[in-house]
């Protein structure tokens, strides 16, 4: 007879938490996929060097948190309200978007939302905003200098009016513009989560959204999530 310790099946639930088998595949209601995703951040930020390994997307572990499942359950905490109850379903793998949602309630009901959905995530930053991840402290992205060949410095950047806007605007547009290339099944919304190039007032924010808004590329996502990964300003377009 073999007895299986305590122990041993803590070991076993953290190894699959850790590499998100626990999620992978499996049908969520939207609240608790939010709070599993949680857990997993706050216990993977409380270890040694925890921010660090969340700042560097040391593993794939972290790099889906941030890039992936923060921002499916940015959509949830927007969205999850009486009469409109979403289900989430990730799937970490090849398929053409990241997660499907199944939404039911009085809303779904009447037809005002479909009962089975799709999303898409990206992510819209300068390119040297990685280098802003590793580096100890850092200036604006477009401030930075070197490569992985070099020495990698960063600068302090004076931008005048609205430069900073129309720098990132553009960015944002590429992003959209790749994922508007790609054939999505029905009912499919697009999450942008944004890396900003400098701090945004409320204002800056409602004049980023207003120039991506007027050169909006041709799309068929069923909206657009635009939002600010840390401030947590958000738009819909």
């Amino acid at each position: 007879m073999h007895f299986i310790s305590e122990d041993m099946e803590q070991d076993e639930a953290s190894k699959k938490m850790y590499n998100l088998s626990h999620l992978n595949g499996k049908l969520f209601d939207g609240l608790e996929f939010c709070s599993e995703v949680y857990t997993l951040f706050e216990k993977i930020r409380s270890e040694p060097d925890g921010i660090k390994k969340l700042r560097l997307r040391a593993s794939p572990t972290e790099k889906l948190i941030l890039e992936e499942l923060l921002p499916i359950c940015r959509y949830v905490q927007k969205y999850y309200r009486t009469g409109r109850y979403i289900s989430v379903y990730w799937i970490d793998g090849n398929q053409s978007y990241d997660a499907k949602i199944l939404q039911k309630g009085c809303y779904v009901e009447h037809g005002h939302y479909p009962a089975q959905a799709y999303l898409e995530i990206t992510s819209a930053m300068h390119k040297n905003e990685h280098w802003t991840w590793k580096l100890d402290m850092s200036f604006a992205p477009e401030g930075i200098s070197g490569n992985k060949n070099s020495k990698v410095s960063s600068e302090p950047v004076v931008f005048t009016n609205q430069e900073h806007i129309e720098k990132f605007a553009p960015i944002v547009l590429k992003q959209i513009s790749k994922k508007a290339s790609i054939n999505y099944p029905e009912n499919t919304s697009l999450v942008v989560q944004c890396h900003l190039n400098s701090l945004y007032t409320s204002d800056d924010w409602e004049l980023l959204i207003d120039q991506v808004t007027k050169k909006l590329p041709k799309h068929k996502f069923q909206e657009i999530l635009m939002y600010d990964s840390v401030t947590g300003k958000e738009s819909i377009i």
